[in-house]
Formats: C-alpha cells, structure tokens, sequence
C-alpha cells in the first residue's frame, strides 16, 4: 500500500473542527456579571421575576413560608428566567451546580429563539427544552408555539431519588449526528438519554430557570464545539 492511498481516506473523511467555544461563571456575590443575562417571561405567567442575590448563589424569590405551603400555593407565582445574552452552535453541553427545597425544580433551558412579550418589554420564550431535575427524577419538556400560544409535552424522563437542600450538578449534553440530536442529561451517577430530532445544529440560547419552589443556582458552564463535517 503506498502513501497515496494511506492519504486518500484521511482526505474524504477529514473533519473540520475549530476550537470550542467556553463559558463559565460562579453566582457568588460579585463573581458574576448581570449585564451578560437575559431576563425572559415565560408566556404562560404576566410577570417577570429578577432573582435574589446570596453569598454563593442565587434563587428565585418566593414567600417567606413553609416549603410545602410555598409549593401548595405559589408554585405558578415563582418562575424566574436568565439566559445568556449570546447563542451557541454545534455540539453542546450545559452545566449547573443547583439545588432545590420540598419537591422542585430546578433546570436548564435551551432555546433555539426568544419572542417579545405581548408589551414588547421583556424577551420571552417561544420553542424551548427545559430539562428539569425534581426529587422523583429528571424530566424533559419540549415547549413549543402555535397560533400565539404555548404548548408542550414531556418528551422524555427519567426516575430516580433527588433530595431536597442537597447540591447537586445537572448537565446536559447535545451531539448531533447524521441520525438526530443525541440529547442526554447526566445527574448524580443518572444518566437520561433520547434522539430528539427537532433540535437543530443552533443557533440556540442556553440558560437556567427556578419555579414551583425555591430553587439554588451555584454556577454555570457553557462548551459547545463545531458538528464535525465530512468533505
């Protein structure tokens, strides 16, 4: 076999590949920048939460009252949302350090655009991916937009034990193949995982969502890398 034909393969099937793209912050008291998020309105609730400031992390504001009765009754009332305010492309993993009381939930959101509110003040979510860690497990739910109005199915789940004020690291994962988006969400030793073929190669928006609950955000980290291309 000569040098030429050793070459040959390695020329048709050479991947072109530039250097992945990195995010990564700490939601300590003064290690992050606020002017680098997005504040987005889920369209199925009229308000915009900001959320609160700790020494090593942020949470989305609820009452003062008992977890349960917090769930019970203001589960539809707590909803915050920060995006970064740039895109991402290709393969994708999403990180975050969380925690949640009583019941839920915590998660990561991936969206491949933002609307405006009906007031045109705030973005506001269209098609999005939330992929949700709560104590029976990690859900995800794919929301969509039609007609003006949203709607969404649970596309895929997983159940498993979490435990309520315990810190835990969610990450999510996207490979795409020639066969579909390869997306998987990894937990405390658990691993999710589906073909989810209506998720393109991006652009897409990527952040972190707190709702039904107190919810606890530590960190985050963003890596994406190009989709490797056969010439």
């Amino acid at each position: 076999m000569n040098g030429k034909t050793l070459l040959l393969p390695l020329f048709l099937f050479a991947a072109v590949l530039l250097s992945a793209d990195e995010f990564y912050t700490s939601f300590a008291r003064g290690k992050w920048d606020r002017s680098q998020w997005l504040n987005v309105k889920g369209p199925r609730f009229s308000y915009v939460l900001e959320m609160v400031q700790n020494d090593d992390h942020i949470a989305n504001p609820v009452p003062d009252e008992p977890d349960d009765i917090i769930f019970r009754k203001y589960a539809s009332k707590v909803y915050a949302a920060l995006v970064l305010d740039r895109t991402f492309d290709g393969n994708l993993t999403v990180a975050s350090m969380m925690s949640f009381d009583h019941r839920m939930a915590p998660l990561l959101v991936i969206a491949p655009e933002l609307g405006k509110s009906e007031d045109g003040k705030y973005h506001e979510f269209r098609e999005h991916y939330e992929i949700v860690l709560y104590d029976q497990g990690i859900n995800v739910w794919h929301h969509l937009w039609r007609d003006g109005k949203p709607y969404w199915y649970k596309a895929a789940w997983l159940k498993a034990a979490f435990q309520p004020k315990k810190i835990y690291e969610l990450q999510v994962q996207l490979v795409h193949t020639a066969k579909g988006c390869q997306l998987s969400a990894r937990c405390d030793g658990h691993e999710l995982g589906y073909t989810e073929f209506a998720l393109k190669e991006g652009p897409y928006y990527v952040g972190l969502i707190a709702c039904e609950g107190r919810n606890r955000f530590y960190d985050f980290k963003v890596e994406s890398k190009p989709v490797r291309k056969r010439k």
